[in-house]
């Protein structure tokens, strides 16, 4: 559900940037001067950036490394259950003798101190072993969801069948030999501490990217749309509510209701907006390119191909989801990523 959701949201309201949909079609047949014109480009205004890493930032990435290399092991019967234990329990709810409506499960998994149960249901579980049996009397919140059940006295009969506990690792020499690809600790916090580098500074580069590009795409005129790709795109997002209203069994009023469509007509004014200035952005992006011979080679194509697939977007996946085949799709990323690569560059940095 989530990547189609993200594919139509981009179509449907994105203002900048080529990460999700397009038309299906290829602007080579048409003098795009027809069509659009251009206005400064060249120049335009970009804030400076700096990137700083501080030790809190590596200490926390260092964390986060330790945490992913955690370990879950089997408590035995000896071994009292914690906060953040993971207790797989049987439990019957009564209330008056009597079993009541959702209280009761087997084979549960509960995570102590997670808040999931009414309180005093975790918390009556700590200090005991697998294998107890443990009576909890405990009393439902006035405010309970379920009306009956307000206030009320109930009687919980729980058995731990089973709990695991999750150990991290101490940050030692031991970890980064095991864990990682370096040696020592220097070097691993060195690694560390570039990584935090290279990708703030992609981030402060992506924005600098997005700002010149929002001021190109406003200095430019449309003189009129081709038919043929705003017809596309058009048609693809309405398709794509249906799409999604079959696939989850929904009405398509309901889906549009989900993304805050308050009627067709909002729905329509939105696609067509942004239909037209996904056209816009991509008869621009093809303009420049042409002008300034901006090109791709035959291999960043393919290095192209390879990350989507690695995140599991084959072609035929690719054309599912954006309604356009993929090379083209490609074709425009490609672009994209070059063209504002081009405007930071003869943009004046103040």
């Amino acid at each position: 559900m989530k990547k189609k959701i993200t594919v139509l949201l981009v179509c449907v309201l994105a203002a900048v940037g080529f990460t999700a949909c397009g038309s299906s079609m290829s602007y080579d047949d048409y003098d795009l001067a027809e069509y659009i014109e251009p206005g400064e480009y060249m120049g335009l205004e970009a804030e400076p950036y700096t990137v700083k890493v501080t030790e809190d930032d590596v200490d926390e990435e260092i964390q986060a490394d330790l945490e992913a290399a955690a370990e879950k092991k089997e408590l035995d019967k000896n071994t009292p259950i914690q906060n953040d234990d993971t207790v797989n329990i049987d439990y019957v709810g009564t209330k008056d003798g009597r079993e009541f409506d959702g209280g009761s499960a087997e084979g549960y998994d509960l995570v102590i101190g997670s808040g999931s149960f009414i309180d005093g249901f975790e918390s009556g579980l700590i200090g005991k072993k697998v294998g107890d049996k443990v009576k909890l009397e405990l009393t439902f919140p006035e405010d309970y969801s379920t009306e009956e059940l307000q206030g009320q006295d109930v009687v919980f009969d729980v058995t731990i069948n089973s709990a695991t506990r999750e150990t991290v690792p101490e940050y030692d020499l031991d970890f980064v030999k095991n864990n990682t690809d370096y040696s020592s600790l220097d070097e691993y916090e060195k690694a560390v501490e570039k990584e935090i580098y290279d990708s703030k500074e992609e981030e402060a580069i992506r924005t600098q990217q997005e700002e010149v590009w929002s001021q190109a795409v406003e200095n430019t005129e449309v003189k009129k749309y081709p038919d043929r790709e705003l017809e596309n795109y058009i048609e693809f997002n309405d398709k794509q509510i249906d799409d999604m209203a079959e696939t989850y069994g929904v009405s398509r009023e309901e889906m549009l209701s989900q993304y805050g469509f308050e009627s067709e007509d909002d729905f329509d004014k939105a696609n067509d907006e942004s239909s037209k200035l996904r056209v816009k952005q991509e008869m621009l992006l093809e303009y420049i390119a042409d002008k300034e011979g901006i090109e791709y080679t035959d291999e960043e194509k393919q290095a192209q191909f390879d990350e989507f697939e690695k995140q599991g977007y084959d072609k035929a996946e690719i054309e599912k989801q954006t309604g356009r085949d993929a090379d083209g799709y490609v074709h425009l990323e490609l672009l994209y990523q070059k063209v504002l690569e081009f405007l930071v560059e003869n943009a004046e940095i103040k």
